[in-house]
């Protein structure tokens, strides 16, 4: 197998997930609305990002790194507009 297509795969593997956060958080922005995000999956997915891109480091693969820190910032990202959702008074 030639060298560059491992390398290919996973920027493009990378690509497409970090991507995939994208409508989620649109969603989230436009209609202020975070309710239906569960709290629990995306704290354990944000550690889960946190330990691949230690993992990327310790291993020296440039598209884990780039990617899980990508995806744990998307991650973040969300767990902050569900967290301040959650605080929004809710109308009557």
């Amino acid at each position: 197998m030639d060298s560059w297509l491992p390398l290919a795969v996973g920027v493009m593997a990378g690509a497409l997930s970090s991507w995939s956060y994208v409508p989620q958080i649109r969603k989230i922005l436009r209609e202020g609305d975070a309710e239906a995000i569960s709290l629990r999956m995306f704290a354990l997915r944000a550690f889960g990002l946190t330990l691949w891109t230690i993992y990327g480091f310790g291993v020296g693969s440039l598209p884990v790194m780039i990617f899980s820190a990508l995806n744990l910032a998307a991650s973040v990202t969300i767990l902050v507009l569900k967290m301040r959702g959650a605080n929004a008074p809710r109308p009557a």
